[in-house]
């Protein structure tokens, strides 16, 4: 329980925010059949930014022994199964096939996690905040395809 708390608290007040309204949109879009999708549009693009070009500040590097990059890629990786998500929750023709490429990415990227952050040593709670992140991509990728 300690883990998923340090978790937790390794995130940003403004991802906490921006995970929170994606997630609150996507309900109420669908469990409510509210249709304008503009705060949807913005929360969703808003998390996308924040994972991309600004990663290297709000994914961090675990230390300063380690280098920014696998921050950048794991931003970009976030960054395209947010969009994914968000062109599925638009209804766009054949949406269905970008969230199936999600699922590979994702899947492909907890492998990755699992034996290279373990391999180098990265510190437990980064680890833990990266799988964080992922679930929170598959539950939203999932409420979408149902």
């Amino acid at each position: 329980m300690e883990k998923v708390v340090s978790a937790f608290k390794s995130l940003h007040f403004v991802e906490m925010v921006l995970m929170l309204s994606v997630f609150v949109g996507l309900l109420v879009h669908f469990a409510y059949g509210y249709q304008p999708m503009f705060f949807l549009l913005i929360f969703s693009i808003a998390l996308a930014f924040v994972y991309f070009p600004l990663g290297f500040y709000f994914i961090k590097r675990p230390s300063e022994n380690y280098s920014n990059n696998i921050s950048i890629i794991l931003g970009f990786i976030y960054a395209l199964g947010v969009l994914t998500v968000l062109l599925g929750a638009v209804n766009v023709d054949s949406y269905r096939y970008p969230l199936i490429v999600d699922f590979l990415i994702l899947g492909a990227l907890i492998i990755y996690l699992l034996i290279q952050l373990r391999r180098d040593k990265y510190p437990d709670t980064y680890i833990n905040t990266q799988l964080l992140r992922v679930a929170y991509l598959v539950v939203i990728s999932l409420i979408v395809l149902i």
